[in-house]
C-alpha cells in the first residue's frame, strides 16, 4: 500500500476540516445570528487557490406542508459554500411541520429576516403549497423579499408559489412534470429542463432536481472546481433502480398514466388556487 505523504495528508485534513466546519455551522438549527449581515469567511490555506470564499446571504422559505428534500437537499449543498450564510425563514418563526410530519426550526421570521438576500429559495409541496398560494402574507413576503433578492429560485411546485407572487412573469421556468404546464398561468414560459436559469431567476424540476439546482448554484457563485468538490463530497452519483423511470418521456406509460390519474385533483386545485390568488407581475 502506498504511504500517503505528510504534506498530502495535511492538505486533505485541512480541506476536510474547512468543508466540514462550514457545513456544521450552516446546517444547525435556530442560532443567535447578530452578525448575519456581516459574514466572516473561514480562512483558506494559500495552497487551495481554487477554493473561492464568498459572502452570500441565502434564505430558504419553509411553510407548513413543504416537501423536506426540496428545502433541505439544497440547504446541504449550498451550506458547503464557505463564507455563505444559509438560513431558513418562516412566517412566525415557530417550528414548521413538513409534508411527512416532522418539524424543522427556522432561523428567521418574515419580519426579521434580511430584506435583500443574495438568493431566496422556495421549496414545493402538495396541499401545503396550495395553502401557501392562498396565504396573502406569504405571497407578499415572496414578492417583497424575492423581488429585492439578487436571485430568486424554486424547486418542484415551488415555482407555482414563486409565480403566484408575480416573480416569474416573462421568465423561462420549470416545475414538477405534473404541474409544469400550469406555469403559463403565472406568465412563465415552461421548460422541461431539469434546472433553468433565466436572468435573476432559477428553477428546478421535481423533488430530487433540487440537488442539481443547488450544485448549479454553487457553480454559478463559486465556479466549476468548487461545484465539482461539493458534488463529490455529497457523493452525488445517482444510479436509479429503473433507468429512465424518473422522466415521464421515458418512464413506463402505465405508471405515468396512474400517477396522472391520482394527482389530477391536485393539479386542478393548483390551477384554481393560482387563478384566485395570484398577484400582479412585477
Amino acid at each position: 500500500m502506498k504511504e500517503i505523504s505528510p504534506v498530502t495528508r495535511r492538505k486533505f485534513l485541512d480541506l476536510l476540516t474547512l468543508l466540514g466546519g462550514s457545513l456544521a455551522l450552516s446546517s444547525c438549527g435556530r442560532v443567535s445570528d447578530p452578525e448575519m449581515e456581516k459574514p466572516k469567511p473561514e480562512p483558506v490555506p494559500a495552497h487551495y487557490p481554487q477554493i473561492r470564499l464568498g459572502e452570500e446571504t441565502i434564505l430558504i422559505l419553509i411553510y407548513p406542508g413543504f416537501t423536506a428534500i426540496d428545502a433541505l437537499g439544497p440547504e446541504y449543498i449550498l451550506s458547503g459554500m464557505m463564507g455563505a450564510k444559509v438560513r431558513l425563514v418562516s412566517k412566525d418563526g415557530k417550528p414548521v411541520t413538513c409534508e411527512t410530519g416532522y418539524q424543522v426550526v427556522p432561523h428567521f421570521t418574515f419580519r426579521n429576516c434580511p430584506a435583500k438576500p443574495t438568493l431566496l429559495v422556495v421549496p414545493g409541496g402538495t396541499s401545503g403549497t396550495l395553502d401557501a398560494m392562498a396565504d396573502r402574507e406569504t405571497l407578499q413576503f415572496l414578492r417583497e423579499v424575492g423581488g429585492a433578492a439578487d436571485m430568486a429560485g424554486s424547486v418542484c411546485t415551488g415555482s407555482l408559489l414563486l409565480g403566484a407572487a408575480g416573480l416569474l412573469h416573462g421568465y423561462k421556468a420549470t416545475s414538477h412534470w405534473q404541474t409544469r404546464d400550469l406555469l403559463p398561468l403565472v406568465g412563465a414560459i415552461p421548460s422541461d429542463e431539469r434546472v433553468v436559469f433565466d436572468r435573476n431567476r432559477v428553477t428546478g424540476a421535481g423533488v430530487t432536481a433540487g440537488l442539481d439546482f443547488a450544485l448549479r448554484l454553487v457553480q454559478h457563485y463559486r465556479g466549476d472546481f468548487y461545484a465539482k468538490g461539493m458534488e463529490l463530497l455529497a457523493q452525488y452519483d445517482p444510479h436509479p433502480p429503473f433507468p429512465g423511470g424518473g422522466d415521464p418521456k421515458t418512464a413506463d406509460p402505465e405508471v405515468v398514466a396512474l400517477l396522472n390519474e391520482m394527482h389530477k385533483p391536485f393539479v386542478d386545485l393548483c390551477a384554481e388556487t393560482i387563478q384566485q390568488n395570484k398577484l400582479t407581475p412585477i
